[in-house]
């Protein structure tokens, strides 16, 4: 986007770049991801997916008691997905990543105070009020209601 080649990027928020502008798109809960049917999910090893949280969200997971460190590290959500469905252990993903989950893969929310992930565009000061821009935020706000209506 800085370098002319985009006019808008998708981020996760917050995302400080100097002569970048970032807005909201949805902001959407972490939930605890298990194995269906087990009856302890807290209890198995967690996987531990490089997902590039907030520093809030980084505070909340740090200060669970119940979270063991991650026994299993991995770099992709569809992995974690298909690994909590193999019985392999729990994660804490956002929930949109268990949007198209196959029916193995239970989800819990996470309470009251659970972390959101917030995710938007970005784009330069002058693009922002460009009809292209305007066009395609419109798009992509509507997908989302879409997105998150059939996720519940």
């Amino acid at each position: 986007v800085l370098d002319g080649r985009a006019d808008l990027g998708i981020a996760t928020l917050p995302s400080r770049v100097a002569g970048l502008v970032g807005r909201d798109l949805f902001a959407e809960p972490y939930v605890l991801a298990y194995p269906a049917g087990h009856p302890c999910p807290r209890s198995l090893p967690m996987i531990d997916w490089h997902e590039n949280c907030s520093a809030e969200t980084k505070l909340w997971l740090a200060r669970q008691a119940w979270i063991p460190p991650g026994d299993i590290q991995v770099e992709d959500d569809g992995v974690v997905v298909s690994m909590v469905g193999y019985g392999l252990g729990a994660a804490i993903v956002p929930r949109l990543t268990l949007a198209d989950a196959p029916p193995k893969v239970a989800m819990e929310k996470l309470g009251e105070d659970a972390p959101m992930r917030h995710v938007g565009y970005v784009s330069t000061s002058e693009m922002l009020g460009s009809a292209v821009v305007r066009d395609l935020v419109g798009e992509l706000r509507a997908h989302c209601a879409e997105r998150f209506a059939a996720a519940g």
